[in-house]
């Protein structure tokens, strides 16, 4: 079988100078909206030092380069040898200035390629057993409000009927804590100064 290369272009790299950062390239600088400091995010890099042919051929390895330790398939470790030296990181992002993303340090050399950045979300990156399947979430009826997703269950079901997510953090609602929260919000919109509340009347009258 005669496999066909893709192609991986930069979107920025990692820097090390006193402080350990991500510098997006000009040119994907538009990426960064919706990004804020705190957010957990996951840096996909191409780890350049290790794509060499003799490199990529190794497909099994002793983990952490200790020979003590038995070999073990490279799909079953974090090996920087592999077929395709790519690197996955999850990491806070500490700071924003400009283009840069300020993190913790990382292991990854200085100038190392950043092909891609994606946020990091529990539901999909930390799964849990008690998770509701990917295919029972209603994705397409899903609500974002403020930095709140509400993702509703297709089927009905009296536990598990709505996935609420903060940034990476999640939790599973059932029917009964769903109505608990409405009456609560109810409560403290109710508890708004009026002026308030005549400003929100307004924007749902605008919205419908």
């Amino acid at each position: 079988m005669k496999f066909e290369p893709f192609k991986l272009v930069p979107v920025g790299y990692v820097r090390k100078d006193g402080e350990t950062f991500i510098e997006i390239l000009p040119e994907f600088s538009d990426a960064l909206q919706g990004l804020n400091e705190g957010d957990w995010i996951k840096l996909i890099l191409w780890f350049h030092a290790s794509d060499r042919p003799e490199r990529r051929s190794v497909l099994k390895v002793h983990p952490y380069n200790n020979p003590e330790n038995p070999l073990r398939g490279v799909f079953a470790t974090r090996s920087p040898v592999r077929p395709n030296p790519l690197a996955i990181y999850a990491v806070r992002i500490n700071r924003i200035e400009g283009n840069r993303l300020y993190i913790d340090w990382i292991d990854a050399m200085d100038g190392t390629p950043v092909v891609d950045i994606k946020i990091l979300v529990e539901r999909l990156d930390c799964p849990r057993e008690t998770l509701i399947p990917e295919q029972e979430l209603n994705i397409p009826a899903s609500r974002q409000i403020g930095e709140v997703n509400l993702i509703p269950r297709k089927s009905k079901h009296l536990n598990g009927v709505l996935v609420l997510e903060l940034g990476p953090r999640m939790a599973v609602l059932t029917a009964k804590e769903l109505a608990e929260l409405i009456a609560a919000l109810k409560g403290i919109y109710e508890n708004l100064p009026a002026e308030i509340r005549k400003k929100f009347r307004k924007h749902e009258e605008q919205m419908s």
